[in-house]
């Protein structure tokens, strides 16, 4: 029988892209620029136009990390004889907002309710907190925060309704795909105060289109004011420590970089072989972070049931697998790419510098559905550093699927 085709679809098919790259020698005294300059703090000599553009100043895998805006799981797959150094480096972390143990919190609050009063100063003109509200991207009306800047992805109804200006967002075109809209507004802008013509336009939209309450997820990457204008709206806050997870007797498969890279000297003009080592490894990555018994050395499934085996080595001899000890910490919550980026180096610093069986990890992070936003952006990062190269890394980006 032949397989069902695929029905058609406006809708653009998720896509995974694999890079390999090389880092220098990182210095704990002078670390690597893990975030772009906020617009906040660029002098007013530097040109608008290049303001927007400091994203694109970080190198990857920082950017990659940067480009998720919104982070809800960070998952770190190590050897479990190293582990213990790294949850120490982790928590002798200073004591700064943007690296410690984050701490975020859920609040109500309406949109005309986070454009006003000492709110709006200390914290949304400051460009020091991330939000996201409540919602389904492609339902409902979400609204976003980051840097200051403000994105609203709107239904078509309140779009019409609410007289900002904007850009279509989602599937356009046949029946039942109404295109929805998407309004960005850079609240660092000088136009951006009451009084004039702009915001009191948004404000307009905040009285008689968005008044519901909705809920927040709210996160400050700096010092929080005292007072705290955000302790008026009664936040439950939540703090967020890694759980470890220990798996034993589990079957490695080759963990350096694949052989196909070094082809052509260095330059893998063996892509297919490339790409089959590299989607190999993802899911054997994968099916750790799930806690899937497939990877265990004592497993033993019914090939009817899974046919599933961890990659073999050149040998090509199951009985020459091995097998080891590994452990994974995970987070989970609402966090911002720097904290991410920062956790991403001090596992760098802590992990064995030099190429031995233990130098291999994995750091897996993931973005909000709400978050992924126009087409093309990145909805989930894997960083891989492989055990045979300590300076060398694989990175793999799944973007999303809208």
């Amino acid at each position: 029988m032949l397989p069902f085709s695929p029905e058609p679809s406006v809708l653009q098919a998720a896509k995974c892209f694999f890079s390999h790259g090389i880092m220098g020698h990182i210095d704990p005294a002078q670390p690597p620029a893990i975030d772009s300059i906020p617009s906040t703090l660029l002098s007013s000599s530097v040109p608008a136009s290049a303001s927007g553009n400091t994203a694109k100043r970080l190198k990857k895998p920082w950017s990659c990390i940067q480009a998720l805006n919104f982070v809800s799981q960070v998952d770190l797959v190590l050897p479990r004889t190293c582990a213990d150094e790294v949850q120490k480096k982790l928590a002798e972390r200073p004591s700064m907002t943007s690296t410690r143990p984050q701490r975020y919190a859920r609040v109500v609050m309406t949109l005309g309710q986070v454009l006003q009063g000492t709110f709006f100063t200390e914290y949304v003109k400051a460009g020091s907190v991330l939000m996201l509200s409540e919602g389904r991207l492609g339902q409902d009306n979400v609204f976003s925060l980051k840097d200051g800047r403000l994105t609203l992805y709107l239904e078509r109804d309140s779009y019409e309704r609410a007289g900002l200006v904007g850009k279509t967002h989602g599937a356009k075109g046949g029946r039942g795909l109404r295109p929805r809209w998407i309004v960005e507004l850079d609240l660092n802008e000088k136009a951006m105060w009451p009084g004039k013509s702009g915001f009191d336009r948004l404000l307009y939209a905040c009285q008689n289109v968005f008044s519901t309450p909705v809920t927040w997820l709210f996160c400050s990457m700096f010092d929080t004011p005292n007072p705290d204008p955000l302790a008026a709206f009664s936040p439950t806050w939540v703090t967020v420590e890694p759980s470890v997870t220990q798996h034993a007797q589990i079957v490695l498969p080759p963990l350096g970089r694949p052989a196909s890279l070094l082809v052509g000297d260095g330059a893998g003009s063996d892509r297919l072989e490339t790409e089959e080592a590299v989607v190999e490894l993802y899911e054997w990555l994968s099916l750790v972070r799930l806690g899937s018994p497939r990877v265990e050395a004592a497993d033993s499934i019914d090939p009817y049931l899974s046919r599933y085996q961890v990659p073999l080595p050149e040998s090509d001899d199951a009985s020459e697998l091995p097998v080891g000890d590994i452990c994974t910490l995970r987070w989970r919550g609402f966090f911002s790419p720097t904290w991410t980026c920062q956790t991403l180096l001090d596992v760098l610093i802590s992990m064995p510098s030099t190429s031995s069986a233990n130098a291999w990890f994995s750091m897996s992070v993931s973005g909000f559905a709400t978050s992924k936003g126009l087409t093309g952006e990145s909805a989930e990062v894997t960083f891989f550093r492989p055990s045979d190269a300590p300076r060398e890394y694989l990175l793999l980006e799944v973007h999303s699927h809208e």
